[in-house]
């Protein structure tokens, strides 16, 4: 691939115009997912999406892919590098609206680490990995029988007579 080197002025004003690029592009790609998304939707077919993943750069591919599969009816076979139709799969379509693929990934490294706990997390390892069907469901049993046994107690303490409540500290 060939370009013209710029410098000076024309560096400038090409650095200027470049962010009103990247905008408009971020904002063609919601668009070109979210309609993916809703033909998928409409017509159980994921072959425009799959078109879409392959014609975008490098760079917003894992974007796409992870927006997809997390709100649309479908899954990614990395292996052939498409999309297939899910059909168990439950679609969020308000949310795959409302968010762009780009938006979507910071979205979720931040839900993720502030909602859920490490037991929490490994959990929901555990259970994905017992669906699997090459998944190790020995190692999964077993960690899914250790969460179980150290998973904390709650237990209520009394409250006195004027209902504050009394908290012991084990010695």
């Amino acid at each position: 691939m060939s370009f013209k080197v710029l410098s000076g002025k024309a560096l400038s004003r090409a650095i200027s115009g470049y962010g009103k690029t990247a905008a408009s592009f971020a904002q063609r790609t919601h668009q070109l997912a979210y309609c993916a998304l809703l033909h998928v939707e409409e017509h159980n077919c994921a072959s425009l999406l799959t078109k879409l993943y392959e014609s975008s750069p490098t760079n917003y591919r894992t974007q796409i892919r992870e927006y997809a599969c997390a709100l649309g009816k479908v899954a990614f076979d990395t292996d052939k590098q498409e999309f297939a139709y899910s059909k168990g799969k439950k679609s969020d379509m308000e949310t795959a609206l409302r968010v762009s693929p780009a938006e979507f990934q910071r979205e979720i490294k931040q839900s993720a680490s502030a909602s859920k706990s490490f037991a929490d997390r490994l959990s929901a390892l555990v259970e994905k990995e017992m669906k699997a069907e090459s998944g190790d469901h020995a190692l999964a049993k077993k960690l899914a029988n250790f969460l179980k046994a150290n998973e904390p107690k709650s237990v209520i303490a009394p409250a006195n007579d004027q209902g504050e409540v009394q908290l012991e500290l084990a010695s």
